[in-house]
C-alpha cells in the first residue's frame, strides 16, 4: 500500500527543514528519504493504537515504542547511540542511555539482530596496538552487551576498557578480541 501526504509550508516552514536537516545531519538529497523513514515509524505507532494493540499507559513505554520503530524503520541495521537518542528525543545523556538500555532489554528479541549487528561493526573496526585492540565505541550499552559476551562466554577473560586519555577509544585484548570475533563471526 502507498500512502502519501503533503506538507504545506505551515507544516513545515524552511527553518525547520534546515533544524531538521542540521538535527538529522542529512543534506538535501537524502531529507525525502530521511523523512519518510521517520513518518512510516510514525504511521506505524498510530496504526497499532487505531487497530486495537493498544497504546502503553507509561511514558517510558511509549519512547520505547518509539526508539524500536525508529531502529526499525529509520536506524536500519544498527542501534543508534546515546547521542543520536538525546538529540531525536530531547533527552540528556543519561535518559537516553536508560531509555536504549530499556529498549533493548524489552525487545530482546525483535533487536537482536540490529544489536549483534552494531556489535560486529564495531569488532571489524578494530586496530591492532601493542597487542591491544583498539576500537571505538560511541555507546556504552553496546560496550557493556560485548563485556556482557565476554563474561558468558569466557569469565576470566578481561572486559574492554576505556583508553586512558581518550573519550571513546576502548581497548580489547587479544583473547577477548578473539573470542568476540569468534561469537559475532
Amino acid at each position: 500500500m502507498d500512502i502519501n501526504f503533503d506538507l504545506t509550508t505551515q507544516d513545515m516552514s524552511q527553518e525547520k527543514r534546515d533544524l531538521i536537516k542540521k538535527i538529522l545531519k542529512v543534506d538535501d538529497a537524502s531529507i525525502q528519504d530521511t523523512l519518510n523513514k521517520i513518518a512510516k515509524a510514525s504511521f506505524l505507532e498510530y496504526l497499532s493504537m487505531i487497530t486495537g494493540t493498544g497504546m502503553p499507559n507509561r511514558a517510558d513505554e511509549i519512547r520505547q515504542n518509539r526508539l524500536l520503530l525508529l531502529i526499525q524503520h529509520y536506524f536500519g541495521d544498527n542501534l543508534p547511540t546515546e547521542s543520536e537518542i538525546s538529540t531525536i528525543f530531547q533527552l540528556t545523556q543519561s535518559q537516553s542511555k536508560t531509555l536504549l538500555a530499556n529498549t533493548v532489554s524489552r525487545f530482546k528479541n525483535t533487536l537482536d539482530a540490529s544489536l549483534v549487528n552494531t556489535m560486529k561493526l564495531v569488532i571489524e573496526s578494530a586496530e591492532i596496538s601493542d597487542e591491544l585492540y583498539l576500537v571505538v565505541i560511541n555507546s556504552d550499552i553496546v560496550k557493556d552487551e560485548l563485556n556482557k559476551l565476554i563474561t558468558q562466554k569466557q569469565p576470566t577473560y578481561k572486559h574492554i576498557t576505556k583508553r586512558k586519555g581518550s573519550a571513546s577509544q576502548f581497548e580489547i585484548s587479544e583473547d577477548s578480541y578473539d573470542l568476540l570475533s569468534a561469537e559475532l563471526n
